[in-house]
């Protein structure tokens, strides 16, 4: 894949804004698009902005120790270009984790980090590391 928005601005300040907190809270406003990955602890979706129509792939993952239910959960939502989406859908069958970290290098993306018996942690980071998952 391409990173043709390596340098460009991504979103609007609804879906985008400029702190993370709210930027969390904005995802939860996004439409769900396309499932490009769906399994119980590993969910790779495209989202986009109502408004904007701005495109995002998330990324959740999940790890299981099944002792007490608190278990670490990890988050990444990335700001796409339009043939980035079109691109991931057209391999959503072919779709890999190597892929997946290769998109949108150097480009700043949120982060929701909980590791078990911790509090979430909302952040800034850059692409896409898929983490650990069941």
């Amino acid at each position: 894949m391409v990173d043709d928005g390596a340098k460009r601005d991504f979103g609007c300040e609804r879906c985008w804004p400029s702190t993370a907190d709210a930027a969390w809270e904005a995802r939860g406003a996004l439409i769900h698009v396309q499932d490009l990955i769906d399994e119980s602890h590993f969910h790779v979706m495209i989202l986009a902005c109502p408004r904007c129509t701005q495109p995002f792939v998330s990324v959740f993952t999940e790890t299981i120790d099944w002792q007490d239910g608190d278990d670490p959960q990890y988050w990444t939502l990335l700001p796409i270009t339009e043939t980035e989406a079109v691109d991931l859908v057209q391999e959503r069958n072919s779709l890999t984790e190597t892929k997946l970290d290769a998109l949108g290098r150097g480009r700043r993306c949120l982060r929701r980090d909980h590791p078990k018996g911790a509090v979430p942690r909302i952040f800034w980071g850059t692409g896409i590391s898929v983490g650990l998952h069941d």
